[in-house]
């Protein structure tokens, strides 16, 4: 600090504004204008390196290795904007944020991480810099269930690329740190942190907001504080790598500090299918079906002469589960033991009552995997194994 103290007296007598030496203008009068104005930068520029070195002496190791990661990576998260055409205008319908992990280097190409509800049914889609500048951008592919969508642009500006960690290696009470654009860009690059509070928690996705869930995510559980806009953006740890990529909070009046990420592995796994083909497939079984709740009213408006049509038999008192209407030939349902008629009680273990819920537990499983689906056919129940390939 005296040595701080020192330049500012220094610097005050170079300006003119302090003479403790009682200096004659003549006395120092071979120096040249350009000489003082560049002795006056250099100490101006040691007393701000001097309160810099100050200040970080004062803040703690975890301050300074926030601060730090922020600088570096920070300008890896942007903004991503959705615009819809409305009679022949693109008008911005929807804003949220993203992450550049990878850069084509002889194309000037960045790829970025983003969430599939921010770029959802978009027309165009745009990447905002800070300086609010909007840049072309491509979708190369998305996929609803996980919520995660991959674009592209081009630049000459050279824009850090984000380090992707290892989510498997996570803890419970470890920093999160949280970047995006909550609420748009007026807090464009927003600085959160909070820490790990729970591990793959299992939450309910109903992304065609029907009211039945489409997927069951297993997210990352944090409080750093996230707001709408946030979606897209990065998660990090203290060590400025990418964890997580933030999609949802719970909002409540009764509810604060609960907020969700992608974990990251399972960023990369998506993502890379999604830069080969675009979209991720899932296993199917190769069956058209019918809700048995369904064909029981259809069947009732038909006696009751309301509409025509073929009576389907359903056994008596059944009143839920799913009708195998058709199966494809050379599917999974084909190569098994599945027959026309089938009504699928069970999946696995799961109860299986209408044929949203039949359709979630498949999307759910996995290639490979073999399942049991219990089934009545022809007053009794049986239990048919398959295993899931694809077709």
């Amino acid at each position: 600090m005296k040595k701080t103290i020192l330049l500012i007296l220094m610097a005050l007598v170079l300006v003119g504004c302090v003479n403790p030496f009682q200096t004659t203008e003549k006395e120092y009068a071979q120096l040249s204008e350009a000489d003082l104005e560049n002795i006056k930068t250099q100490i101006l520029n040691e007393i701000r390196e001097d309160f810099h070195d100050e200040y970080f002496s004062q803040i703690s190791e975890m301050e300074q290795k926030i601060i730090s990661l922020i600088k570096t990576y920070g300008g890896s998260v942007l903004g991503v904007s959705n615009y819809k055409e409305e009679y022949g205008i693109l008008l911005q319908k929807a804003t949220g944020s993203g992450v550049i992990y990878k850069k084509d280097q002889d194309k000037d190409l960045y790829y970025m991480i983003t969430n599939e509800h921010v770029i959802r049914d978009a027309d165009a889609i745009g990447v905002v810099l800070e300086d609010k500048t909007v840049l072309d951008a491509t979708l190369i592919g998305k996929d609803a269930n996980t919520d995660l969508a991959v674009i592209t642009f081009q630049t000459t500006l050279a824009l850090p690329v984000a380090k992707l960690g290892d989510s498997s290696k996570l803890e419970k009470g470890q920093y999160a740190i949280a970047v995006g654009n909550p609420l748009g860009y007026d807090y464009y690059g927003s600085v959160t942190v909070g820490h790990i509070s729970g591990l793959s928690r299992a939450v309910e996705v109903d992304y065609e907001s029907n009211g039945t869930p489409d997927w069951i995510a297993s997210l990352i559980q944090h409080d750093a504080a996230i707001s709408p806009g946030n979606s897209g953006g990065a998660l990090f740890d203290i060590a400025g790598n990418v964890i997580g990529i933030n999609n949802m909070k719970i909002v409540s009046d009764t509810v604060t500090g609960i907020g969700f990420a992608i974990p990251i592995n399972t960023v990369i796994e998506i993502v890379e299918e999604l830069e080969e083909h675009g979209k991720i497939t899932r296993p199917t079984l190769g069956v058209s079906v019918r809700d048995v709740a369904e064909i029981l009213q259809f069947n009732n408006m038909i006696e009751s002469g309301i509409v025509e049509g073929e009576i389907i038999p359903i056994p008596l008192g059944v009143k839920t589960g799913v009708y195998v209407a058709e199966i494809t030939p050379n599917s999974n349902a084909g190569r098994s033991d599945l027959k026309v008629g089938d009504i699928i009680t069970k999946f696995n273990s799961v109860e299986i009552k209408n044929v949203d819920k039949l359709r979630f537990q498949i999307e759910m499983s996995q290639f490979g995997e073999e399942i049991s689906l219990r089934v009545l056919r022809g007053g009794r129940y049986i239990v048919i194994h398959l295993v899931l390939t694809k077709d």
